[in-house]
């Protein structure tokens, strides 16, 4: 993300963490969040790229590149061409991560193509690899299998792999979240 000019674009289940890894990488940096869901943001974005961009403060980006967030951006019934415009024009100036579920992938429907200005990274419920090694950074792709404690497994049998109802460890909980 950092060396490539591509937007990226986190996909998902609900409640997976999207939201929340999109809020931990606008952490100590100059950033635009906007989520759809947010009437203030919505309005925002429907004024257009340019309105956006004044709002990021992009005509000034020229030490850093801000974050622009877009969370659930994909309600937005013409969010393919938003973000077209908006990379075409000011994709130099920032970098852009867009947040939402798997009707990010652009692939299932007709309209303007993205292809080239994106890499989409899919999002998943936690892993027993996950929890037996529950570090971030330069770990390889390839672990050696690591044998899960019985009470993590039978946590993670139970509650499920989301990461709210995981930590929670309650089934009660669990019920409640999954109504």
């Amino acid at each position: 993300f950092k060396s490539n000019r591509q937007m990226l674009f986190l996909m998902g289940p609900r409640q997976v963490g999207k939201t929340t890894l999109a809020k931990m990488i606008k952490k100590g940096r100059h950033y635009l969040y906007l989520n759809w869901d947010v009437l203030d943001d919505r309005k925002l974005i429907l004024k257009g790229p340019k309105a956006v961009a004044e709002s990021a403060d992009l005509a000034i980006a020229k030490s850093h590149k801000p974050f622009v967030i877009f969370d659930e951006i994909h309600k937005y019934r013409q969010w393919k061409t938003f973000l077209k415009g908006f990379y075409d024009k000011y994709g130099t100036l920032c970098k852009i991560l867009v947040t939402g579920s798997a009707r990010l992938d652009v692939y299932q429907k007709g309209g303007d193509s993205l292809m080239g200005r994106y890499f989409a990274y899919r999002i998943h419920p936690f892993s027993i690899a996950e929890l037996t090694a529950p570090t971030i950074g330069r770990i390889p792709i390839r672990r050696i299998p690591k044998k899960i404690s019985e009470a993590s497994f039978n946590k993670l049998w139970i509650c499920g792999g989301y990461p709210e109802p995981y930590q929670k460890g309650s089934k009660t909980f669990l019920r409640r979240w999954q109504r």
